[in-house]
């Protein structure tokens, strides 16, 4: 199934559709972030996300500018960006709806 976007209208269709596509790690590690900024053990603890899955949790999240790190010494703090505090804010019921995953 196709998903068309017009390049003309606002971000807002574009970011709720990814919202709904994104995977449930990305989701929780979100709901994480919007609580503050913390390093992968506690952003894994926090979130309950496997750290075998946290990379690719965050990989979705940066690539669509939601989510960032700050290198602090040896350790990255993971934050959210401008654009994710909004996005959260606006589409808080899309990342607390959680899919059913196929293994």
């Amino acid at each position: 199934m196709a998903i068309e976007f017009d390049l003309n209208t606002t971000l807002q269709p574009y970011l709720k559709e990814m919202i709904k596509k994104l995977p449930n790690g990305a989701k929780l590690v979100m709901k994480s972030l919007s609580n503050g900024d913390w390093n992968k053990e506690d952003l894994s603890l926090n979130s309950q996300v496997r750290r075998g899955e946290l990379n690719f949790a965050v990989c979705w999240l940066e690539a669509l500018g939601l989510a960032r790190y700050i290198s602090s010494g040896r350790q990255k703090l993971y934050t959210l960006t401008p654009l994710g505090r909004i996005a959260y804010q606006e589409f808080s019921i899309e990342f607390h709806e959680l899919r059913e995953e196929r293994d």
